[in-house]
């Protein structure tokens, strides 16, 4: 039997072999009478006797690709709740393994516009081959917070005490909004990310490994924000409002105001939030014989306005022109007390410091773009854009300081100082990109050019009495100018059915000059650099499209240091501690490696090497008897290595939920101009989102978060903690009116951070306190027209040197 069936199997083996070995194709877009593209469109692949074969749903841009096809005839119909069904004509593959169709317009259908609400469901967090997107909008627990704390909340993203943000355990990440780079970093990139509503945010794309398409700013990798743009037809909006209540309490309102029509579509959104943040630390030092142990406390108040306008205008059949305007401002009142034992020996209080720093400050950041696209062709599209952005920060810091002698009640001196920091910032950007596809290559290219200009002045005063007295030693001007020219070419290729090649590479030009105007004599007055730098990237990628994916990739990148962060001057926290710049800091240069694995389209694994040199790492110095500075050294070499798991899992119908587990091996090591740092760690964090559908129509999500520990600066070791949270929503009136009640850190866990460090003399131990435990409620009201009407989103040529802004700390 065997022997008379074994020709049967081979024959049968042969035939199929042959049907999977077709390598046919058919792509194809859809677009709405206005030519604007529509997605989530229905797309059915069907015989020629419309019988069914497959289906999909058309991507953010209207397209869609069927894979994999036997060579034959076809017809394909594209419906969309929205619009009336449209069928194409046959589709003959026996003359080309690879179609690309033209563009399916879908018409309006029968059915009132006015009172269809397209409505769907996204998964909370989807992982796709280049990318990890967070849906805030699938995300009760999300609402009413900000940008900052969201981001603690997103796949592989963790913050440190600092606020910066940190991506599978590496520094130096970009920050993209709408996909465009921000305009700040450091305290002034989490002051922007508080005055922006999660309310207002659609999702949140992680790219660990971008391609040469991207500026090559960021060493970790890229995190989009992506706010809520689709503008419905006719005139709408909403209405937001969330409270929210800790130690403190936190509120922000919102409306946004929508026009959507057949050429014309613009937007207005304003949002006001009020934080209130308390920061409380107790740090104790153990340096050069003296023991300083230091209480502080402090409350930060911010108070913003956030405030966006954009106007999209479809110029003809396949071009569309685009201007949008940003204005963000922010007023912070901090007011900082704190008491320092000083002991001398180490068993002996010598005296005891009170001192106070009353921190007032306005900035504003206002930024423009203009952007322009010509799908020449189905095959060919140009792309433009221009940005100009301002950024302006005024602050005036008083610091009362009084020393009592070991009874705590005899006045041993007083020193009052005071100092006003004035910093502008204007930035310039255009770029210009081009590509083009053929049957199984498509080759991009592109240009830009960026142009910054800094100016920083430090004023020192002395007060004698009740009156300021200008001390001119302690005060600078500083000012930084910098040009990056930049070029690039990306090239994908489908090899076969199942495997794919990518290269692409970039290079920059930076020219750059540092000027210190100074009445002290220091040798690092003016600091020109002029250099180039070319960026790698090549990928593979295996996918049978069933059961196996797998991606290999490599790719350089680049750290510019923060602007104020090459000041050369000392600018002071308190009367024992003071920041100071490094006009000689170099950049630092990254290599990134990373492997990804796809079982089932569900389990994903990615381990990642990077290897990075001149690493920026922030130390403290000793400074007299028992002063400190904290000043950024470049660190000869930093290495980590990461494990990334993502799993999702449906339970029953209404319960869901995705796992991802992150595990990194960092070194940290090098000679910082005599501070040895051999810092050696392994660090890992778990998160688990749930998704459930509750009776009388409640959708909850509940998420756990825990990590290990990480370091921070580059040299101090920081305990890790875990985290609980939730959220219920609930739809009425015709899903018009939405109900949320939050609960974040609901145990308490994650509001203290124990920290400890040993390097350079120095024996650090102390706890940072922040108010973590919240409870909120929130309500968005619908007004007008919610009939989805997309729009092509735009890009601009704003560069990475926009999220390098950043206010000595």
């Amino acid at each position: 039997m065997l022997a008379l069936a074994l020709p049967w199997l081979i024959t049968n083996l042969i035939a199929q072999t042959n049907q999977i070995t077709d390598n046919a194709q058919i792509k194809g877009s859809i677009v709405n009478f206005s030519q604007s593209p529509v997605p989530y469109a229905t797309v059915i692949l069907m015989n020629v006797d419309s019988s069914f074969l497959t289906g999909e749903i058309s991507d953010n841009e209207g397209g869609f690709t069927f894979k994999n096809l036997k060579l034959g005839q076809y017809l394909i119909k594209a419906e969309h709740i929205e619009y009336s069904a449209q069928y194409t004509s046959i589709v003959d593959l026996d003359k080309g393994s690879n179609i690309i169709l033209p563009t399916i317009i879908l018409k309006p259908g029968s059915v009132n516009l006015e009172e269809v609400i397209v409505t769907g469901k996204k998964a909370m967090i989807e992982v796709k081959a280049d990318k990890i997107v967070f849906n805030v909008a699938s995300t009760p627990s999300a609402s009413g917070t900000n940008g900052l704390d969201l981001m603690r909340r997103a796949p592989g993203v963790s913050l440190d005490m600092d606020n910066n943000i940190n991506l599978l355990g590496k520094g130096g990440v970009q920050i993209y909004i709408n996909g465009r780079p921000s305009r700040l970093s450091g305290s002034d990139l989490a002051n922007m990310l508080q005055s922006v509503s999660s309310d207002n945010i659609e999702t949140i794309e992680i790219i660990t490994n971008p391609s040469s398409k991207y500026d090559a700013e960021g060493t970790a990798g890229i995190i989009n924000i992506v706010m809520k743009n689709n503008i419905p037809t006719g005139i709408n909006g909403s209405l937001i409002s969330n409270i929210s209540k800790g130690r403190y309490y936190r509120i922000s309102n919102g409306m946004t105001l929508n026009y959507g029509g057949k050429k014309l579509k613009t937007s207005l959104n304003v949002t006001r939030m009020d934080n209130d943040q308390p920061d409380d630390l107790i740090d104790i030092k153990d340096q050069a014989g003296f023991l300083i142990d230091q209480q502080t406390y402090e409350l930060k108040k911010a108070k913003a306005y956030n405030l966006g306008f954009g106007i999209e205008y479809q110029l003809a059949k396949n071009q569309i022109f685009n201007f949008n305007v940003g204005a963000i401002f922010n007023r912070n009142d901090n007011d900082l007390n704190s008491n320092t034992d000083i002991y001398q020996p180490k068993s002996t209080l010598k005296e005891v410091l009170v001192s106070q720093t009353i921190f007032d400050q306005n900035t504003t950041n206002y930024n423009f773009g203009l952007g322009y696209r010509w799908d020449i062709s189905k095959t060919q599209n140009l792309s433009a854009d221009i940005s100009r952005g301002t950024f302006k920060n005024r602050s005036m810091t008083d610091q009362p300081n009084t020393y009592f002698g070991p009874n705590r009640a005899t006045v041993l001196s007083v020193q009052n100082t005071a100092f006003d920091t004035d910093t502008d910032i204007d930035i310039l950007s255009a770029k210009l990109d081009y590509e083009q596809s053929w049957e199984k290559v498509t080759l991009s290219i592109g240009g830009k050019y960026s142009e910054v200009n800094t100016t920083n002045d430090f004023v020192f005063f002395n007060i004698q009495g009740a009156l300021p007295k200008l001390d001119s030693i302690r005060s600078n001007l500083f000012t930084y100018s910098e040009k990056v020219t930049a070029a690039y070419s990306s090239l994908d290729v489908s090899l076969s059915k199942t495997l794919s090649f990518n290269a692409g590479f970039r290079v920059e030009n930076t020219n750059s000059r540092g000027q210190l105007i100074s009445t002290l004599s220091i040798n690092d007055k003016n600091v020109p650099r002029n250099y180039t730098n070319f960026f790698p990237n090549i990928g593979f990628s295996f996918n049978d499209q069933k059961t196996h994916a797998l991606s290999l990739s490599l790719g350089r990148r680049i750290t510019r240091p923060n602007y104020q962060d090459l000041n050369p001057f000392i600018s002071p926290l308190s009367q024992l501690l003071a920041w100071q710049g490094n006009p000689f800091l170099r950049p630092n240069y990254i290599m990134n490696y990373q492997a990804t694995y796809s079982f089932m389209q569900k389990l994903t694994i990615t381990n990642s090497y990077s290897v990075t040199k001149d690493f920026f790492a922030s130390i403290f110095e000793i400074v007299g008897e028992n002063g400190n500075r904290i000043i950024p050294r470049n660190m000869e070499r930093a290495t980590n290595y990461g494990v990334a798991i993502s799993y999702p899992q449906t339970i029953t119908k209404d319960w869901d939920f995705i796992a991802f587990l992150n595990g990194n091996r960092n070194t940290y090591k090098g000679n910082l101009e005599g501070t040895e740092i051999d810092l050696t760690g392994t660090f890992f964090n778990v998160r688990i989102q749930n998704n459930i559908k509750l009776p009388l129509g409640i959708t909850m999500d509940m998420s756990y978060f825990q990590e290990s520990g990480f370091i921070w600066r580059g040299s101090i070791n920081v305990k890790g903690n875990k985290d609980l949270s939730f959220g219920l929503r609930k739809e009425f009136f015709d899903k018009n009116l939405q109900i949320r009640i939050t609960g974040a850190d609901i145990l308490k866990t994650t509001n203290q951070y124990f920290y400890n460090g040993f390097y350079g003399g120095i024996q650090l131990d102390g706890v940072r306190e922040f108010d973590s435990q919240r409870f909120g409620i929130g309500a968005t009201w619908k007004f007008g027209n919610q009939s989805i009407k997309t729009k092509k989103k735009s890009t601009s040529g704003m560069d990475e040197e926009l999220n390098r802004l950043q206010t000595a700390e």
